[in-house]
């Protein structure tokens, strides 16, 4: 699920996004001087609308990128009435405050929404295509890799991410990050070890698992890979040396992730201990409850 991917789907099926609006498109990636902009609809009113879109976490640049559409829209058609409309993922609620105070409305657009859309109208997501493209250069040059299967050595833990405070669902998208390093909480430093098995986590809203990850290394003190340090929310959290393990991504399922919401529906998983307790940043996984949870993971679509 790309940027990309979202942006087409607003424009498509913008009803399913702004509900009783009435958007109808004028144009998707449109020219304005120097800039190309995400959408612009016309809404019922006959207003102009224009909407940008990022995934993951709304950044700070974003309002400054929208106020410079909105300038450029009103040097071309003055006597037009324009509103702005920001879409995200995850929207900070203290930016969130900020942009609405200056006329700014905020969207926040759910992976959930997102995926069940793509799947209603049989809208192939553009990375799931690319995958499928790989694995068939792999078959036609005999290299066959095999995605059904999910293997696991050593222990399982949950991993914890809260994309408010770090940018997990770009963090994952990032083809430089297929090896990432993850906070280890200091009661698990003997027992989280190299070659365990890793499950991504997202915390919030829309909680579940993301992605699946090899672990391989033990833990100890480090420092982020410099490429991580800008899915980070604040200052503060870049460039601290802490207790981590390095994990390698096995498989990413951001574009049908297993909810919470759907974990908590079977009866096996009742014990899962981020369900008991969510606070924390690792937790352990019973063999029992891996052997549940991938049968549903090598059910997912992507």
């Amino acid at each position: 699920m790309t940027e990309k991917d979202i942006e087409n789907l607003i424009a498509r099926h913008p009803e399913s996004f702004f509900p009783g609006e009435g958007f109808a498109l004028v144009g998707q990636q449109v020219q304005l001087g120097r800039c190309r902009v995400d959408l612009i609809f016309k809404d019922r009113l006959k207003r102009s609308i224009i909407v940008e879109v990022k995934k993951g976490i709304l950044s700070r640049e974003a309002s400054g990128q929208i106020i410079e559409y909105y300038g450029l829209l009103k040097q071309e058609k003055p006597n037009e009435i324009i509103e702005l409309i920001l879409c995200a993922n995850t929207i900070p609620v203290e930016r969130r405050a900020f942009l609405e105070g200056v006329g700014i409305e905020c969207k926040e657009i759910g992976v959930a929404l997102v995926a069940q859309l793509a799947q209603e109208c049989q809208y192939e997501f553009s990375d799931s295509v690319k995958k499928e493209n790989q694995n068939e250069a792999l078959k036609r040059t005999g290299t066959i890799r095999s995605t059904a299967v999910l293997s696991s050595h050593g222990n399982v833990w949950i991993f914890q991410a809260n994309p408010r405070r770090f940018d997990i669902l770009n963090a994952l998208a990032d083809p430089q990050l297929k090896c990432q390093k993850w906070l280890v909480n200091d009661r698990y430093r003997a027992k989280i070890k190299h070659g365990d098995t890793a499950l991504i986590w997202m915390s919030g809203k829309e909680a579940g698992i993301y992605a699946l990850a090899k672990i391989v290394s033990d833990p100890e003190e480090m420092v982020d890979f410099p490429e991580e340090e800008k899915y980070w929310v604040e200052e503060a959290d870049r460039g601290k040396k802490t207790l981590k393990v390095l994990i390698d991504i096995q498989k990413d399922f951001t574009n049908a992730p297993l909810f919470r919401t759907q974990i908590k529906s079977i009866p096996e998983l009742s014990n899962l201990s981020i369900l008991k307790f969510s606070q924390g940043t690792n937790f352990p996984v019973t063999q029992e409850e891996w052997v549940i949870i991938k049968k549903f993971l090598e059910e997912s679509r992507v």
